[in-house]
């Protein structure tokens, strides 16, 4: 009997996903094509951008998508800062697949924008809104979803749309499904919402919106509507809820940037809404960070748009009766847009209360307002239906070119926070993160031994960093940004001073610890430099200032000669970072340099044994002829010797010509008893002297002198 009802229940599933199939009518077909190709069309340039923000800690950065075991890792609680597991599932794969480059990740996020249009255009014809072609064509096109789009990310907010929408496609279908299919209809209905959830949880707004379907249909909200209904509440509740916690808790929305009153909460919800409506029907410009405007109950003209919203929902009100319409586009568009009002704390509200994807789950509700709109206009003016037509067309036009001209500034993180720190002066966040980039950029450059440009790039930084300062003096990060660019200008004293207000304003973080240990180092302060490490090292959760701050102390300890401390520290370090090859060689070259020359072989050689972890081909070359160095002056072991010629050889080959690799491989041979290698070691040392190399002649002398020929 089990397996009967097995085989029935697997052959409804699969007339499920047929029916499922089967939406997509064959009238319908080129529509849902065109609306495709718009949405491609809006978005291809954001095939073309790179990485921005916070793309580093998703993506780039985080160890949890690049490893290969941590798939599952992903899907617990607390693994990562938010909890958006399947986005995070979509990136490993995308990594395990590609790699990091930039093109799969936004070519993903272009197509579940496409995908969602489609799916969109769909569920407004099951439940017969007018002029669902251009609904969601507008959605496709209009310049508020390119951050959602050019973003990688924002990946969030794209998936949980699709995703969305095809639950609220299928839960419409459950509902006039015969009774042998409506249950998996609406299991692959509640599925797809969860999946939703786990994408994004703004796809809180479904539940609400199942029950407008239902108005807007006009079907009977009985018990087994609301039987249907309410699992779609409780797991909805239950996300928003998780969220809001992983919010205050892990991502850090608390503070004094959130402590609002009720009615400073509700005067922000006024004007978050109605921002989000003009915005969209006056698209003339897309900030990434819009300005924070200020929240003060006293002040009477602040309260217009709460005016306003109130206005608009009592006119939708009284007009229920003649048509649902308004009264059920105005709740969904505040569904959609609920989480970011201001009644759930969320980490970016420290800079801006509004920002455009923030406002995505809400765009196709906008959309049907501005075409709804247009076609109420139009009927007063006494056009025809064609008239609409070629107005949408013109607005879709108009909208792809504002598209691609919002796609231009997510080339690259250095192009959207300038274009940012442009369009919005007061935001401290672009202009601290400018100071960033150019901080690297100059770091870089000395790296690469390029100083020229370093005066100007620390000189933009600090004009960047003290700018940020002075707008929000209480952020750490814009003072550390401002000492470091002073640092890098000579400008020590007053660097400490920025450092130490830092310090003052955040006690708790280990890497302005490190940058005063640094400084103070620089000021030949060397006691007080090392009291300042040894507090960073020994931060218990900054990991990364630690690794740095161990570094500088190995620093110290080596300019005092003090081989036992600096060893300790290097050890320490690769406590930290077991694969760290350069780390690792370091710790050979001390043991070797204090005269442990066996130990120090041995980790010269574990290092080797991990090349791919070197930083550079140059460090892995270093390496291995340090090893080769050291290896000429102890006794070796048959498989060290062997190692040593195998690291010479290799030397050699890929430096063919260079006498001083000769040189090694003849003196490992000459060192383990092969007397037939004197003769070519001579042969080099004659011919040093006569190209008056005299250095590395007198090196052979003194190699020869140690290894004379034995007595006959």
């Amino acid at each position: 009997m089990f397996h009967g009802e097995l085989v029935y229940r697997t052959h409804s599933i699969r007339q499920l996903m047929n029916e499922a199939l089967s939406l997509v009518s064959k009238p319908t077909r080129p529509l849902l094509l065109i609306l495709a190709t718009l949405a491609i069309i809006a978005h291809i340039n954001a095939l073309s951008c790179g990485w921005i923000w916070d793309d580093d800690s998703y993506i780039t950065a985080n160890q949890l998508i690049q490893s290969p075991d941590s798939l599952l890792t992903i899907w617990k609680p607390g693994a990562f800062l938010q909890y958006y597991p399947l986005v995070l599932s979509g990136f490993w794969v995308e990594h395990a697949a590609f790699g990091l480059q930039p093109f799969s990740f936004h070519l993903i996020n272009v197509l579940l924008h496409a995908a969602s249009a489609v799916m969109l255009f769909r569920l407004l014809r099951a439940i017969a809104i007018p002029h669902a072609f251009w609904i969601a064509a507008l959605f496709a096109v209009h310049p508020m979803t390119v951050e959602s789009v050019a973003w990688a990310t924002e990946r969030k907010n794209v998936q949980s749309m699709f995703f969305a929408l095809a639950s609220a496609l299928l839960f419409m279908r459950s509902l006039d499904a015969s009774s042998h299919r409506r249950l998996g209809f609406w299991l692959a209905s509640f599925m797809l919402f969860a999946c939703a959830l786990l994408s994004k949880s703004t796809a809180i707004f479904i539940p609400p919106c199942l029950i407008m379907l239902a108005l807007w249909t006009r079907r009977d909200l009985n018990r087994w509507y609301w039987l249907r209904v309410i699992p779609f509440f409780a797991l909805g509740i239950a996300s928003g809820l998780f969220t809001a916690y992983i919010e205050k808790t892990q991502v850090g929305a608390v503070g004094g940037d959130f402590a609002f009153t009720v009615a400073e909460r509700l005067q922000l919800a006024s004007r978050n809404f109605l921002f989000y409506g003009m915005t969209f029907f006056v698209p003339l410009e897309q900030v990434f960070i819009y300005p924070r405007w200020n929240i003060d109950t006293s002040n009477w003209i602040l309260w217009t748009a709460a005016i306003v919203d109130v206005l608009i929902i009592t006119r939708a009100f009284f007009a229920w009766r003649r048509t649902r319409a308004p009264l059920l586009l105005v709740l969904w568009i505040g569904a959609g847009v609920f989480p970011a009002l201001g009644f759930i704390d969320v980490w970016p509200f420290r800079f801006s209360f509004v920002a455009d994807h923030f406002a995505y789950a809400a765009i196709p509700a906008l959309a049907t307002v501005f075409v709804a709109c247009c076609a109420i206009v139009l009927a007063y003016m006494k056009r025809s239906e064609r008239a609409l037509d070629v107005t949408m067309a013109l607005v879709i036009t108009i909208c792809i070119a504002l598209s691609w001209r919002a796609t231009a500034k997510y080339a690259n993180e250095e192009t959207l926070w300038r274009d940012t720190a442009a369009a919005n002066p007061t935001a401290w966040i672009a202009h601290n993160n400018l100071a960033t980039i150019l901080l690297g950029q100059a770091g870089e450059a000395i790296t690469n031994g390029d100083t020229a440009p370093v005066e100007r790039l620390a000189q933009d930084a600090l004009d960047h960093a003290s700018m940020a300062y002075e707008l929000c003096p209480s952020e750490m990060t814009a003072a550390v940004n401002r000492g470091e660019a002073l640092r890098l200008l000579g400008r020590n004293e007053e660097a400490l001073l920025s450092v130490e207000d830092a310090i003052a304003h955040a006690p708790q973080l280990a890497q302005p610890l490190w940058l005063r240990g640094r400084l103070l180092e620089l000021l030949g302060r060397d006691d007080e430099a090392r009291a300042a490490l040894l507090a960073a090292a020994e931060h218990p959760t900054d990991r990364r200032a630690e690794v740095f701050a161990r570094r500088d102390l190995m620093r110290l300890a080596l300019a005092r000669n003090d081989y036992a401390e600096t060893i300790n520290q290097c050890k320490r370090i690769i406590d930290l970072d077991r694969f760290n090859a350069d780390m690792i060689a370091n710790l050979g070259a001390l043991y070797a340099a204090s005269g442990n020359k066996q130990q120090g072989m041995r980790e010269l050689w574990r290092a080797l044994s991990i090349r791919q972890n070197f930083s550079s081909k140059a460090v892995f070359t270093a390496t291995a002829l340090r090893y080769v160095q050291v290896a000429l002056t102890t006794t070796l072991e048959p498989g060290e010797l062997r190692n040593a010629r195998f690291l010479a050889d290799e030397l050699q080959k890929n430096a063919k010509g260079d006498v001083s690799l000769r040189y090694l491989q003849y003196a490992l041979l000459l060192a383990n008893g092969d007397e037939r290698a004197r003769a070519e070691i001579e042969a080099i040392e004659k011919g040093a002297r006569a190209a008056e190399a005299t250095a590395f002649a007198d090196e052979i002398a003194q190699f020869l002198a140690t290894h004379p020929p034995a007595t006959p």
